[in-house]
């Protein structure tokens, strides 16, 4: 089938994405790539159209997961296979996502059999300053050309991975919170300086982390930071404010306890992964209640799996189980969709179904955040990248 040609996507439920209702007997064309109409479904139909017909079915937009691992934590493989944390030194802004990625890790098959089409895949939380992620398509070989950005964020983190990784485990600075919070400072203090002379002095020699430090501190690139507990939640906002950073909070999960002060920061949230909360002593306080609670107060909420913390096939698990704890299921459904590629600065390309962004779509059996529901099919940029029944391929066969 050729890319140009016009694609017909009809469904019993159409769930746009956008806080709307469900849509009764609608359908969406698609051309090139992309969504070209929303509307009441026709019964004519366009010669040479190619028609995808679910009568029973939810159509939804292809899902989004904000904070994953994939590609740099590999499945089934031993730890020198994994290239999240480059732990030789607490502060490594340089260091790029994008080149530790494998896209034959067979958790991107997984993703795309649970309709995740869009994921961030972020360096660890070992560091201060981790480095900066890239956003994909969850199918292809070349992690390029699956790329919808690079740089996408600079990683920083506060807490116990830091504090564990470098003060307990290889005895160097930071061994505490204080710590963490000073090498926060000192870093974004010396690309300040750098950025002044660098400025009266541009034939002075290029600094790969401090560029990108300075990318931060321009505003150009989102600070995505690692902090679960109120008082790591209450330091990365004040740093924030010192350094005047667009801060966006991962895990929060006691960000509900600091309501106030989150709220006055405005800040972006990207909760989770809500079933690994029992196994960490910073989430003991969290609850799917939570995101009602951030929800309800105007924050903007998404969910996230940490792949492979939780296995990405739970991303919409998640969102359900929101709906149990109070969230209407639209609500819900917005925390792995729309509001994630808000976060990620991709709103004009993924997460909703509507007229010019991509064709990344999901068809389920049922309501999309219910357990027994299942995925029927999901399109990437107009292609079947999986369809109910099918084995799982050999990573991004015959695709990009």
């Amino acid at each position: 089938m050729a890319l140009s040609q016009v694609q017909i996507f009809r469904a019993a439920f159409v769930h746009a994405g956008d806080g709307r209702s469900p849509l009764a007997d609608h359908e969406v064309v698609v051309e090139g790539g992309r969504i070209t109409a929303l509307r009441e479904a026709s019964k004519r139909t366009p010669k040479d159209a190619v028609i995808h017909d679910f009568p029973d079915g939810h159509l939804c937009p292809g899902f989004v997961d904000a904070h994953v691992h994939l590609g740099v934590m590999p499945e089934g493989f031993a730890n020198e296979s994994k290239d999240i944390n480059e732990q030789s030194n607490p502060v490594t802004p340089q260091m790029q996502a994008i080149d530790a990625v494998w896209p034959g890790d067979t958790a991107f098959n997984k993703a795309r059999a649970a309709g995740v089409t869009t994921v961030c895949v972020l360096p660890g939380s070992a560091n201060v300053v981790s480095g900066t992620g890239v956003v994909l398509k969850t199918v292809g070989r070349n992690v390029e050309r699956m790329s919808l950005a690079a740089p996408a964020c600079l990683k920083v983190a506060f807490g116990l991975n830091v504090k564990t990784t470098h003060g307990v485990k290889a005895g160097r600075m930071p061994l505490t919170r204080m710590g963490i919070a000073a090498l926060f400072r000192e870093a974004f203090e010396e690309a300040r300086r750098y950025g002044e002379k660098r400025y009266s002095d541009p034939t002075l020699a290029a600094d790969p982390g401090k560029e990108v430090l300075l990318s931060a501190l321009r505003g150009e690139l989102p600070v995505r930071a690692h902090c679960a507990r109120s008082d790591d939640i209450l330091t990365a906002l004040r740093l924030a404010r010192e350094f005047n950073l667009r801060l966006v909070l991962d895990h929060g999960y006691e960000a509900h306890l600091v309501l106030d002060e989150v709220k006055e920061a405005g800040v972006p949230i990207v909760l989770g992964p809500a079933f690994r909360t029992c196994g960490s002593s910073e989430s003991l306080h969290f609850g799917f209640e939570s995101t009602k609670v951030l929800d309800d107060a105007g924050l903007l909420v998404a969910h996230m799996t940490d792949h492979p913390i939780v296995p990405i096939e739970y991303l919409s698990l998640q969102a359900g189980l929101c709906v149990r704890a109070g969230m209407t299921p639209e609500r819900a459904l917005l925390t792995i969709t729309a509001n994630p590629a808000k976060i990620l600065g991709l709103a004009d390309r993924v997460g909703r179904i509507a007229i010019g962004l991509d064709a990344d779509l999901v068809i389920k059996d049922g309501p999309p955040l219910s357990v027994e529901s299942r995925v029927l099919a999901t399109f990437i940029d107009g292609h079947r990248v999986f369809k109910q029944g099918d084995p799982l391929p050999v990573p991004g066969a015959g695709l990009l």
